[in-house]
């Protein structure tokens, strides 16, 4: 009787688990004309300026009076006294814009009695801007805009993610060198997670990814993965908590050697073999995505009749 019980405790876990892996992040507004996401996580503004731009959207500023009230609503939700808003003068002195490039006096402000200074603008809980220093952490609201942007396969409306049927999931291969956190942190902001190397096949789809490069390629170049060693041991183990045993572990011959004592993180290498390397060394990374994992929620069906959508 108790395993039939916990069978179906865990059953039911899986589903829950399931559906809170589906629940969008971002929440369509009527008003704002778009998606909006809080968080509650204080951040200064230039992070919280790369978050949003990350998942695809923009750090809000009241650039109607629609959007205005519904930032003021949402947060209702937040316990900090101030929000950062996507406006600042970073470009050039005394010269303020949104970051979609709207002038500040274009903006819908009320203004607080005490404006302050600094090079970034702020609101209070009661709706009023003031100006604050950007280094000074904040909560935060994203906005996506609605256009005519349709949502593809892969759940997400980046169509630099392609869905694979081998392995059931989409990958997009990141060009620009980061290093292992901060391709951790981009795979995260868009949705998906740092790829996770399952078996042969998907070992062999990513290393497909490689850019064609003139003349012989550097075989040692390669890949940001989701695998990580820990503790005096170094037992390696993925980003969603598998051991390396159970998930693909061809490493290179000789690896993983933890060279000076600082290779803490997985990457795989042109050859197709798995290597160590150091966190902070900057090389290309490959997102990987649940199609299933949608980070905004679906339009209205009526709105979305009437868009085409």
């Amino acid at each position: 009787m108790l395993k039939i019980y916990l069978i179906c405790l865990s059953y039911l876990f899986m589903l829950n688990l399931d559906r809170a892996q589906c629940t969008p992040q971002y929440w369509f507004n009527m008003d704002a004309n778009g998606w909006l996401k809080v968080h509650t996580v204080p951040a200064t503004w230039e992070e919280a300026f790369l978050r949003c731009h990350y998942e695809g959207a923009v750090l809000a500023s009241p650039l109607t009076q629609q959007l205005s009230k519904a930032l003021q609503d949402k947060f209702a939700g937040i316990g900090d006294p101030a929000i950062h808003l996507g406006t600042h003068d970073l470009y050039s002195s005394g010269y303020y814009f949104s970051v979609e490039g709207v002038p500040m006096d274009s903006l819908v402000l009320k203004w607080s009695n005490i404006r302050g200074t600094g090079d970034c603008l702020a609101m209070s809980r009661d709706g009023e801007a003031f100006f604050t220093k950007c280094e000074q952490p904040r909560p935060y609201i994203c906005y996506k805009k609605l256009d005519n942007l349709t949502m593809n396969i892969c759940g997400t409306f980046d169509d630099a993610y392609q869905f694979y049927d081998k392995t059931g999931s989409c990958y997009k291969r990141h060009n620009v060198y980061q290093t292992w956190p901060d391709a951790f942190k981009i795979c995260a902001a868009e949705g998906g997670y740092l790829v996770i190397l399952n078996d042969d096949t998907e070992a062999a789809i990513i290393k497909d990814m490689f850019p064609v490069r003139p003349g012989k390629p550097n075989e040692w170049e390669n890949f940001h993965v989701g695998l990580r060693a820990w503790g005096p041991e170094r037992t390696w183990i993925t980003i969603h908590g598998e051991n390396i045993d159970d998930v693909y572990h061809n490493w290179n011959p000789g690896q993983p050697d933890n060279y000076k004592g600082v290779q803490e993180t997985g990457a795989l290498v042109r050859k197709g073999t798995l290597d160590d390397h150091a966190a902070g060394d900057k090389c290309m990374f490959v997102c990987e995505k649940d199609p299933k994992v949608k980070r905004f929620e679906e339009l209205p069906e009526g709105l979305a009749e009437v868009l085409g959508q």
